[in-house]
């Protein structure tokens, strides 16, 4: 740990992985052709809608901080339910067979930042080949270590050392899939990232809403997660000029 009147400060230390690249799973594009860019006629068709938890929602765990407390706070709830009544928030949304169609965002730099020994944002949707910006706002040690989720493997580890510092990794999205972060040295951390090599993907907000738009007109796979609620699957037909409204409902474990 370093001490609140340390000066000097470490360099960040990146380890990647040196194993060989895992398949990409099916939800997230494996074995399907490359995603390319076309126009879409008419502007294409919309799928909105929102998604409910069925059921008691699963309630959240107090964590009790041992290590670094005056940094992380002796004890705090770890948020892995956030919602409005029955709708559920940060549920990442994405069409699973859908290889063609409107251009890829511009953006191609992402952040994650340790705040007080958590992550932020704790859910986010990305596109994959981008930057990731990792970075901390505690005056401790905080190594960030990302696991391939499809087995557990280790992306990298990107270790900070000190307040203000932002690393910049291009090796940690390179690949579409979800990635689970975790911090070595604070074992409550958690976040997730799931990366798209495809621009239909949506995180719904507080009151459970997404949006998908510019999609061609067909017949597609909805898919949807949750870091409590796991994954869900649903067909959907999209028409040209229309929006398609649908309600998702996520079980309770």
């Amino acid at each position: 740990m370093v001490s609140a009147g340390c000066t000097d400060t470490a360099p960040p230390i990146i380890v990647a992985d040196s194993t060989a690249p895992v398949p990409v799973a099916p939800e997230f594009g494996g074995g399907a052709p490359a995603y390319a860019a076309t126009e879409v006629t008419g502007g294409g068709g919309r799928i909105t809608g929102d998604i409910r938890i069925e059921g008691d929602p699963p309630i959240d765990t107090v964590i009790y901080a041992a290590i670094d407390p005056e940094i992380c706070g002796t004890s705090f709830m770890d948020p892995t339910m956030r919602r409005s009544g029955d709708r559920i928030a940060d549920v990442v949304v994405w069409l699973t067979d859908l290889r063609a169609g409107k251009a890829m965002p511009l953006q191609r730099r992402f952040a994650i930042a340790h705040n007080r020994c958590r992550l932020t944002p704790r859910v986010q949707a990305v596109l994959s080949g981008a930057t990731l910006n990792v970075r901390s706002s505690d005056r401790t040690v905080h190594p960030a270590r990302f696991l391939r989720s499809v087995d557990g493997s280790t992306l990298g580890v990107v270790t900070e050392h000190d307040a203000g510092q932002v690393v910049p990794d291009e090796t940690i999205l390179a690949a579409p899939g979800r990635i689970e972060v975790r911090c070595d040295a604070h074992p409550w951390t958690r976040a997730w990232i799931l990366a798209f090599d495809h621009p239909y993907f949506d995180v719904t907000d507080r009151r459970g809403g997404f949006e998908l738009d510019s999609i061609p007109p067909g017949r597609y796979t909805l898919m949807a997660w949750h870091e409590r609620l796991g994954t869900i699957e649903e067909e959907v037909v999209v028409e040209e000029g229309k929006a398609t409204t649908i309600e998702l409902e996520m079980k309770a474990r």
